[in-house]
């Protein structure tokens, strides 16, 4: 997915709510957005949203010398979303189709993006991806995909989120596959890392292995050898979150192996998605 004039935006307000983790002060943040402002012509405009926000917060990272701003937010959203595990968990258990509604957990955890939206209500968007159905929905072909697949790669996003991706990933494992979770080598906005694998149990459970990037979304030649090796041989790979979609939906215009699992939360790519802002996708291409 190709960058458009309305991204330059975005990566003010991804600046800014990193600058809002902190304690910097109001001077010291301007400053660093002035800073970061002589980087915006020099973005690739054949690139993608997430390789260009990148490139603007981890300068901001580097001016404000820290390196992970979201430390403290990122345990905190693991915190909530394991505490409402329990509860999620008996959803799973008393639906007629359990790991349909794994995914519609996974994607209610895909609300948790302070990068996008500062604010999130984790409670109330699980109770809205009970209620709705999926704007577009490839679940019958991905379960008809399901009974040959051997392997699974799951493209995690978000810290907090990623306790309900757990639950996805325990539902697959159930049916016999072999899932593989993949998270950030380094701190990238509230990206999920090992850290946050280890916090919310993903990796007492499932083979979980880093990517080796610390881009946004996954951006294939920064990636890991190891990496590379559980993408190629991957019978299904479960892409979650806006930023892999941005990175990855050329590819997945080719690879039937690549499904989308999101919460269209900007507009651009709620256009690129043909969906509603705001709504739930669960798409192969």
């Amino acid at each position: 997915m190709k960058v458009t004039l309305d991204c330059i935006p975005c990566y003010i307000k991804q600046t800014i709510n990193t600058l809002a983790q902190t304690e910097v002060s109001e001077e010291k943040a301007r400053e660093i957005i002035h800073e970061t402002l002589p980087l915006f012509p020099r973005l690739d405009p054949q690139g993608t949203p997430a390789e260009n926000s990148t490139i603007i917060l981890r300068k901001v990272n580097e001016l404000l010398g820290i390196e992970d701003p979201f430390d403290s937010a990122k345990k905190e959203s693991n915190e909530l979303a394991l505490e409402l595990l329990p509860q999620l968990k008996e959803k799973i258990r008393q639906s007629t189709d359990p790991l349909f509604m794994s995914l519609k957990i996974a994607v209610a955890g895909n609300i948790i993006d302070m990068g996008i939206l500062k604010d999130f209500d984790v409670e109330g968007s699980i109770q809205e991806a009970m209620a709705k159905d999926f704007a577009r929905d490839d679940y019958l072909p991905f379960k008809q995909s399901l009974k040959v697949a051997r392997e699974i790669l799951i493209l995690g996003d978000n810290s907090g989120e990623i306790a309900f991706d757990r639950l996805l990933a325990e539902q697959l494992s159930q049916l016999g596959i072999e899932v593989t979770y993949a998270v950030k080598d380094q701190p990238i906005l509230n990206d999920a890392t090992m850290e946050d694998a280890v916090h919310v149990g993903m990796a007492e459970q499932i083979r979980v292995i880093s990517n080796g990037s610390g881009f946004l979304g996954t951006i294939l030649q920064d990636c890991s050898a190891e990496f590379k090796q559980a993408y190629k041989t991957a019978d299904l790979i479960i892409s979650k979150g806006q930023a892999n979609y941005e990175s990855l939906e050329a590819q997945g215009k080719e690879d039937r192996r690549l499904y989308f699992l999101l919460r269209a939360k900007c507009e651009i790519v709620a256009r690129n998605l043909g969906v509603q802002l705001g709504e739930m996708v669960f798409c192969c291409s």
